[in-house]
């Protein structure tokens, strides 16, 4: 499933916008991130949002995916090119998708630290 995400670019567009606008899922930014912190609900429906009006281009490239089970890291490369100002921005990137017991993705979690990532869902010493 979080393969799929990343190659329909559903981070990506306003077709994954949709997908995740009646989604149930908490959203958290990392505390460097600018809008740090935790949504709730529609939380990442809103974080698409932030994201298609700071950036006319923007991709998450899949490196790798990391399965721990009910927790699944990604290894990702963000693309972007700035709205306001054209600047780009390459970052990479670690996202930790959790799922419910039956496959519903209920919490994403970005930060910049792969290792730190893998170390919070018991897949790194």
């Amino acid at each position: 499933m979080v393969r799929s995400i990343y190659e329909h670019g559903l981070l990506d567009s306003t077709d994954g916008y949709n997908a995740f606008a009646e989604a149930e899922i908490e959203y958290v930014n990392p505390p460097d991130a600018i809008d740090a912190g935790v949504r709730r609900a529609r939380g990442l429906r809103t974080a698409l949002g932030s994201l298609t009006d700071a950036f006319d281009e923007r991709e998450h490239q899949l490196r790798r995916v990391f399965d721990a089970g009910d927790m699944v890291v990604a290894d990702v490369v963000f693309r972007g090119r700035g709205a306001t100002s054209g600047a780009t921005v390459t970052q990479d990137e670690a996202h930790t998708w959790t799922f419910d017991g039956t496959g519903r993705i209920v919490r994403f979690e970005w930060g910049r630290d792969l290792d730190q990532a893998l170390k919070a869902v018991g897949l790194a010493e």
